[in-house]
């Protein structure tokens, strides 16, 4: 009989045991599971990108700004979040009036902007100065009235590919985050972009079926989709991304962001000077996104003004809208609570 050395034995055991526990840990439903877990699995999470299905999507943390007497933004929010199995952790809303003068950087002569954006413009910086302050591998930063589909995990697993693909690190390549290393924004929520003339580089995701018909989808380049077949998600990098629905930033990217849009000067209304910071490369940054992204505005239903706490213009809502996606969360809420799987597909097929 032949003699197996104690530590093989033990090295065998602690692999068995590995294995076992990440299988539960991405795969195991939860006791009372949302349909969010069960549907549209096109991609099986390998262990490189596994981290995508866990309840911060793959990064550290998920931040989400919210005006804290905006209560009934936070309930929706945190409702969302539990039926989806996400974990959120708020950072408070900024007052732009409340903004010490000597405390705005050098560019608010020239621009002075309005304190309703210099308030968004403070309350993003300091979520990222957050990511700075706890050393934070990333984080996806939110607003508060962002909105995503029930697919969302199974959706950022297949972007993790693409976004692989335009680092030039292949799924079977180890690195620290699922989504490869050396990026520093994931621009995961917007309302227009295009693809880069100087970066034409893209990944395809066919039959996406969580995408509507390019003629029930609201954007600005119409031409970028007639290009593809149906339901075709493009991963690419940015061109000239605007809205800052849900964002995430490397600890890296957080850095050199809080330098060039805070310590540095003040450029402007904050997607605009996030956008430039893009696509200027005065810090080799590295930012990607999806088209069409994943995260959207919701409009809830309500009066006039309800929606924004920047613009304060909006017409009233009689029921609540969110572009873009089929199976919205927000949409969705009163069945995924009840348990339903009859979910409504805000944009279903066909004329």
């Amino acid at each position: 009989m032949n003699f197996i050395p104690p530590k093989v034995i033990a090295f065998g055991f602690a692999a068995i045991l590995a294995v076992i526990l990440l299988f539960n840990t991405v795969y195991r439903e939860p006791l009372h599971p949302s349909a969010a877990r069960r549907w549209w699995h096109p991609s099986i999470a390998g262990d490189v990108m596994a981290s995508t299905q866990n309840s911060t999507l793959g990064f550290e943390k998920i931040l989400v700004l919210n005006m804290p007497e905006r209560s009934d933004k936070r309930d929706a929010l945190s409702l969302a979040a539990s039926v989806t199995n996400l974990k959120f952790d708020y950072v408070d809303g900024v007052i732009g009036k409340n903004i010490p003068s000597k405390a705005l950087p050098i560019g608010q002569e020239q621009r002075n902007m309005p304190n309703s954006t210099l308030g968004s413009w403070r309350a993003h910086m300091n979520a990222i100065r957050g990511i700075v302050e706890q050393n934070l591998s990333s984080a996806l930063i939110l607003e508060d009235d962002a909105d995503w589909d029930i697919r969302i995990k199974s959706q950022l697993l297949d972007f993790a590919k693409g976004s692989r693909f335009l680092l030039n690190q292949p799924v079977s390549q180890q690195t620290h985050s699922p989504f490869g290393d050396g990026w520093d924004i994931l621009w995961l929520g917007f309302c227009h972009d295009i693809i880069p003339e100087n970066d034409p580089r893209t990944y395809l995701i066919d039959n996406d079926v969580s995408i509507p018909q390019p003629d029930k989808m609201y954007f600005n380049n119409p031409e970028l989709f007639s290009q593809y077949p149906n339901h075709t998600r493009i991963i690419h990098m940015v061109g000239s991304p605007i809205c800052t629905f849900g964002y995430a930033v490397s600890l890296q990217g957080a850095r050199k962001i809080l330098y060039a849009l805070s310590v540095k000067e003040l450029r402007g209304i904050f997607d605009n000077a996030l956008s430039w910071w893009c696509t200027d490369h005065s810090q080799n940054s590295v930012c990607i996104d999806a088209h069409p992204s994943y995260f959207y505005q919701h409009r809830a239903a309500g009066a006039s003004g309800k929606n924004s706490d920047i613009n304060e213009g909006l017409p009233p809502m009689e029921k609540g809208q969110t572009y873009n996606i089929r199976w919205s969360t927000r949409l969705n809420l009163e069945k995924l609570v009840m348990g339903q799987t009859n979910f409504e597909d805000s944009f279903p097929d066909g004329p």
